[in-house]
């Protein structure tokens, strides 16, 4: 779960606030989107009033949102004509939420109202698609950016060598006929530039690994 500034929480314990949401969609010509009713400006870009809602929100066991769709008000076909023109799956987007709040200062002996903005990234992901649903509406399917650590490796590391004796990977053109697939043997055929296992890991397997003052390898 996404966690929220200091100031962010502060601001959310106003007694006189408002909130908007900001969409920036990250095409090869950015949209940046609110549904405040006027523009906004964030971070040196300008954010257009749109209408747009979330829709379909699913989380995950973190407590994180895995995925999210939002309903965009496309009634100049502005996003319709960039989407239509590029490949827009895999492209970042983000959400910010904008909370104003306001204060009643004493100035001279008068009481003045001060305002406050302050911003917090919500989602951060990429698109994984979009598509048209009537009423010049566009629908966009968002999915977290944690989705890009979910991959499964090509391989797995070993200490054993994965090549296939005398193939191309291995390289070995000489006279032995018979390999353990170890480094020695790599080394003995003066072979071990080829050797594809990792010859370090059996010592990694008995070392301590520390993630600032928490050891996560071995597991206790």
């Amino acid at each position: 779960m996404r966690a929220l500034s200091p100031d962010f929480l502060k601001a959310l314990r106003g007694d006189r606030l408002s909130f908007f949401f900001l969409l920036r969609l990250g095409l090869d010509t950015p949209l940046c989107f609110t549904d405040a009713d006027h523009e906004v400006y964030y971070d040196d870009e300008k954010y257009l009033p749109v209408g747009f809602k979330f829709d379909s929100i699913q989380g995950g066991a973190g407590l994180a949102v895995d995925t999210l769709s939002i309903n965009i008000d496309d009634t100049n076909q502005v996003m319709t004509s960039s989407l239509l023109n590029q490949d827009a799956r895999n492209k970042w987007a983000s959400i910010h939420m904008g909370v104003v709040t306001e204060t009643d200062v004493e100035i001279d002996g008068e009481t003045h109202v001060q305002t406050g903005r302050t911003y917090q990234l919500l989602f951060r992901g990429i698109i994984g698609g979009w598509e048209l649903t009537g009423d010049n509406m566009v629908k966009v399917d968002l999915t977290n950016e944690m989705i890009l650590w979910n991959k499964k490796p090509l391989r797995l590391q070993s200490t054993a060598c994965p090549w296939s004796y005398r193939g191309k990977e291995c390289g070995y053109k000489g006279g032995m006929s018979v390999c353990d697939k170890t480094y020695e043997a790599c080394k003995l055929r003066h072979n071990e530039a080829n050797f594809g296992g990792d010859r370090f890991l059996a010592a990694t397997m008995v070392k301590s690994v520390w993630w600032g003052r928490t050891q996560v390898w071995p597991v206790a």
